[in-house]
């Protein structure tokens, strides 16, 4: 017998992230020659010394049952991230929750607070599932449409247009996925101003704080001032450490605002295995070489990509701020779904749709920098700029 999905979930698509990855791996299966563009998770390994401190874990016996919140050890050593790298103070054993990926994270985040009939503001273009997950929580997401004319910039002004007595919170993402873009001071205090004056929540993801180019210098919103009593930070180790398989990230906010997601956590995922929380420990408190490594390697990719990209013409690249992509524009006659598929049929390159990312992302693709190696990533540059050039 058929049965019917509930309403809710019928109305949600695959993130256009995983259906990128997921054909990726079909053609690559089939001996076709693939470069992976599309997912943003890095090609690396984990660095061997965190490997190592997940292993001491399982042969320690850390197999069983854990704390919801997450092991003192690890907490402990989050927390004393968050002071050092973040300028933020928090009580470790009340105001972090260990999540099994910041994507469950920022799932409970959502359905901890929102229900039907309210509204979410979300900056686009933006991250594929955020949409998505306060569908699923049966919120409606407003999109606000920032303009790639202006850099993306955020003001007052115009996201102050989008609220109404129906908004309850406002999500970010800083560096943005899949602009790069950076979001200045000025920027996050005209979203705490607007915060403030609607009395909303604030989810802000940081999935890229360690990735910022140039002069730009990543802020974490939850230390303005009023912001911590309003503010719902997610962080994950799946980019600065590539541990995405390994499946650990948090969410940081005051007591009272932690607490009903942890309610969520405790009928959902339960817990986080506590031997991916010592490696977790093991990524804070180790060495940190490979990270300024990483960076300097997508640095010098997002140069010499954007460069080539600007050589066609009809396409506009411009450098982002930080975070692990190109979000190129293109004058082709095609949607960006049309043209991700053109690139995979002739040239064997996987890509990112910008509609995934939003309506404003149409007309766009997104370039993940760190998905293949260094010459694998040049050479499906190149590869998309061929196309691109024929379609002129």
């Amino acid at each position: 017998m058929a049965r019917t999905p509930a309403t809710r979930i019928q109305r949600v698509q695959p993130p256009a992230t995983l259906t990128a990855g997921e054909k990726a791996r079909q053609l690559a299966g089939q001996g076709y020659d693939v470069i992976d563009l599309g997912q943003s998770s890095p090609h690396h390994v984990t660095p061997q010394h965190i490997i190592d401190a997940g292993i001491q874990a399982l042969n320690q016996g850390l197999t069983n049952i854990s704390s919801s919140r997450g092991l003192p050890e690890w907490r402990q050593a989050m927390a004393e991230k968050l002071r050092t790298r973040n300028g933020r103070t928090v009580d470790p054993d009340t105001d972090i929750l260990v999540t099994p990926g910041s994507k469950m994270g920022l799932y409970d985040a959502i359905n901890a607070y929102i229900e039907r009939g309210d509204e979410v503001l979300v900056l686009e273009p933006t991250w594929v599932s955020f949409r998505q997950q306060v569908e699923m929580a049966e919120g409606t997401p407003v999109a606000v449409p920032l303009s790639e004319e202006e850099e993306y910039y955020i003001s007052y002004e115009q996201l102050k247009e989008y609220v109404t007595p129906q908004t309850r919170m406002i999500i970010i993402n800083n560096p943005n996925n899949p602009t790069g873009r950076v979001y200045t001071l000025e920027e996050l205090e005209a979203v705490a101003r607007v915060a403030q004056e609607h009395d909303l929540l604030v989810v802000c993801d940081e999935t890229y704080e360690y990735f910022t180019y140039d002069s730009s210098s990543h802020l974490t919103i939850a230390t303005l001032d009023g912001m911590a009593e309003r503010t719902l930070t997610s962080y994950t180790f799946t980019k600065a450490y590539s541990m995405a398989g390994w499946r650990l990230g948090c969410i940081v906010a005051q007591s009272d605002l932690l607490e009903p997601l942890l309610k969520v956590q405790e009928q959902t995922a339960s817990f986080v295995s506590p031997f991916v929380q010592m490696a977790g420990v093991a990524a804070l408190q180790g060495p940190q070489g490979h990270v300024a490594r990483w960076r300097e390697d997508c640095n010098e990719l997002r140069i010499r990509s954007a460069d080539r990209l600007y050589q066609v013409p009809g396409v506009h690249c411009p450098l982002p701020e930080g975070a692990t992509f190109l979000f190129p524009r293109y004058s082709a006659d095609l949607t960006s779904a049309e043209l991700a598929d053109l690139l995979v049929e002739r040239e064997g390159v996987v890509v990112t749709p910008g509609a995934g990312f939003g309506e404003s992302g149409e007309g766009h693709f997104r370039i993940a920098l760190m998905r293949s190696p260094a010459e694998r990533v040049l050479e499906g540059v190149e590869r998309i700029a061929r196309v691109l050039e024929t379609l002129q």
